[in-house]
């Protein structure tokens, strides 16, 4: 008897591994540990985080004022020229980055990070059109960022990236509705870039927290989070190029290289 239950919990057993060893790689969900491990602490730094991230996007509200009264020669040129500019100094400040953890680098970076920041967005702007209505896009991006400031709140309900642009497109839907209302629903519709900014502060949010940027950062150094945000830019454009672009070379080329080693019969 005692050998018969053995025999069939050793059945078992071997029926398990064999049914995870079928499981395909990645099935399981793939978790990262985040560099603060107390959910009150981390959630505390993402408020301050997007608080002062939420005053960034508010200094695009004067410059837009000034370029709207002033609009500046060969915007097309312009907008080319700081965006090149900004990479070249994100690119150094995320490769030399511990300089800028402390004070007062660390409000210096964030200063300068808001200024062009600003001005890009507002070069952006104007570029795609000379109108009041322009000043939609850095509301509707403030309403967001204050939306996802008091979903990390609470300490309830995950905040997972799926969660967090449900919350954006909401929050976008929500003005889209007014405009439509007010007839504006065709202007409304320029602002929609607003919505990848948003998800990319998401997006580099959870790479800052779980150390796949290679920060560690404290529960107490939000500025440095904060003007971390923009600086990581350039990596995250290179992860896409990477991903959209520069592995379909790579797939192409081991193709090609392929068919002259390759036989057919």
């Amino acid at each position: 008897m005692d050998t018969a239950i053995i025999a069939e919990k050793s059945t078992i057993q071997e029926t398990a591994i064999q049914c995870e060893l079928l499981l395909p790689h990645g099935h399981h969900r793939k978790t990262y540990a985040f560099d603060i491990a107390d959910i009150r602490l981390r959630r505390r730094l993402v408020q301050r985080i997007y608080g002062l991230l939420v005053l960034q996007v508010a200094c695009t509200m004067p410059w837009l004022r000034i370029m709207l009264e002033y609009p500046p020669p060969y915007p097309a040129a312009i907008v080319l020229f700081f965006y090149l500019m900004t990479m070249f100094l994100y690119t150094c400040f995320y490769v030399w980055r511990d300089w800028r953890r402390r004070a007062p680098y660390n409000y210096l970076v964030l200063l300068l990070g808001t200024a062009l920041s600003s001005l890009n967005r507002s070069f952006y702007l104007i570029y795609v059109a000379k109108a009041h209505w322009l000043y939609a896009y850095p509301i509707i991006l403030m309403a967001e960022l204050l939306a996802l400031m008091l979903y990390s709140a609470q300490e309830r309900y995950r905040f997972t990236q799926a969660r967090g642009i449900f919350i954006i497109l909401l929050v976008f839907g929500m003005f889209t509705l007014m405009a439509y209302r007010l007839d504006l629903l065709f202007q409304i519709v320029y602002s929609m870039a607003c919505t990848i900014e948003a998800w990319y502060v998401l997006y580099d949010t959870h790479f800052m927290l779980c150390g796949r940027h290679g920060y560690n950062i404290g529960d107490a150094e939000y500025v440095y989070a904060a003007g971390s945000i923009h600086i990581d830019l350039p990596k995250c454009v290179w992860r896409l190029l990477k991903m959209l672009i520069l592995n379909k070379f790579v797939e192409t080329f081991h193709l090609l290289r392929e068919c002259f080693k390759a036989e057919v019969c």
